[in-house]
């Protein structure tokens, strides 16, 4: 069977405050495995209206809600590590981050890094101490990530970036683009084999 001359690129727009973007990482993951797919990650600013402090998460009741009932069924042993979230978390400071982390060659490592201290270890990533937390298990240095985030060009370019996302008209999170084809949110791994081989693109261990 043959492969495609180029490597697959895949674009996802998501934001680190949304569930379903955080368990879609192992499918994405999955791609950069099996099909040396190219992928770049986007942001799409989930809550425009939240705060750098954040809001206050109000329960008003113990019941599971739908989008927690989705992730325990879909993805049990991520779900079972989740921590609740206190309050919706400011996400455009993260933004400028991953712009850094991509110029440096770290964009994956610190995507995994924020979405695990935001979901797992129930960290505040609108905070900059986070995020240099974050940079650091990316193996990025941690001042000048602060330094370059805060007073360098990366502000102005998650700016640039949200927009471009919101002229594309994407309004679903994740929104991911495989090749030619828009797949909106969390969908299994065999959709996204099924979207490739029509495409022309089959897994390196498929090639012969």
């Amino acid at each position: 069977m043959e492969t495609s001359l180029q490597p697959v690129k895949v674009v996802v727009f998501a934001d680190f405050s949304c569930p379903y973007s955080f368990i879609a990482q192992t499918q994405i993951d999955r791609l950069m495995d099996d099909y040396d797919a190219k992928v770049l990650w986007r942001p799409h600013l989930l809550h425009p209206e939240v705060p750098p402090e954040g809001i206050p998460v109000t329960r008003t009741s113990d019941r599971e809600s739908p989008s927690q009932k989705w992730l325990r069924e879909m993805a049990p042993e991520t779900a079972a590590k989740i921590k609740p979230l206190k309050k919706r978390q400011y996400t455009f400071l993260s933004f400028a981050g991953l712009e850094y982390a991509m110029d440096h060659g770290k964009l994956h490592e610190f995507r995994r890094a924020v979405f695990d201290t935001m979901w797992i270890e129930g960290g505040d990533i609108g905070e900059i101490e986070t995020l240099q937390g974050c940079a650091q298990k990316a193996g990025l240095d941690a001042e000048d990530f602060a330094r370059e985030v805060l007073e360098g060009p990366y502000v102005q370019r998650a700016l640039e970036a949200v927009q471009s996302a919101i002229d594309l008209g994407v309004n679903q999170t994740p929104t991911i683009i495989l090749g030619k084809t828009a797949i909106l949110g969390w969908h299994y791994y065999e959709v996204y084999q099924t979207v490739l081989e029509k495409q022309g693109y089959f897994p390196k261990k498929a090639s012969t």
